[in-house]
């Protein structure tokens, strides 16, 4: 009788996970959707940073830390990218460009700086839609679990 009221208990829970698995992927799938809208409305002016404040990495020799090689430049063209990062430690932005060329990935790196504090933006990819760029962010979150979103980049 124990065994038979355990296994009615094992089932009952297997439903009920399963239930909450698919309201779960319904709630993702909901989210991205929304994500995506949000981006997609998004004017391309609507920058938090001074434009005149950003330069790429790699453009000019004093972009970059003194006695290091330069970060990989930013394809040509305005359009849709994935940020996968945003730092403060220069090699660490490097780090993470080698990393993402070893997994077949074009990255590169974009030198801003905000209140006096310099970050390297480490990006991938420069998409004409928002779609595409968010099939890149929906792909490298599920394969690297990063904190990644799209984002807008002009030459």
């Amino acid at each position: 009788m124990k065994a038979y009221l355990i296994g009615l208990l094992a089932a009952l829970l297997l439903i009920g996970c399963a239930d909450r698995q698919e309201d779960a992927e319904k709630l993702g799938q909901e989210v991205m959707e929304e994500e995506a809208e949000a981006v997609d409305t998004m004017a391309p002016d609507e920058s938090v940073i001074d434009s005149s404040a950003v330069e790429e990495v790699g453009a000019d020799a004093s972009a970059v830390p003194e006695g290091t090689s330069s970060l990989a430049e930013a394809p040509a063209g305005e359009g849709y990218t994935v940020q996968i990062a945003a730092c403060e430690d220069y090699e660490y932005a490097q780090y993470l460009l080698d990393q993402y060329r070893r997994r077949g990935y074009e990255p590169y790196a974009v030198k801003f700086v905000h209140e006096g504090q310099t970050f390297y933006r480490v990006r991938i990819g420069s998409f004409e839609n928002v779609a595409e760029a968010a099939d890149l962010k929906a792909e490298l979150i599920d394969k690297y679990s990063i904190g990644a979103w799209v984002d807008w980049k002009s030459d």
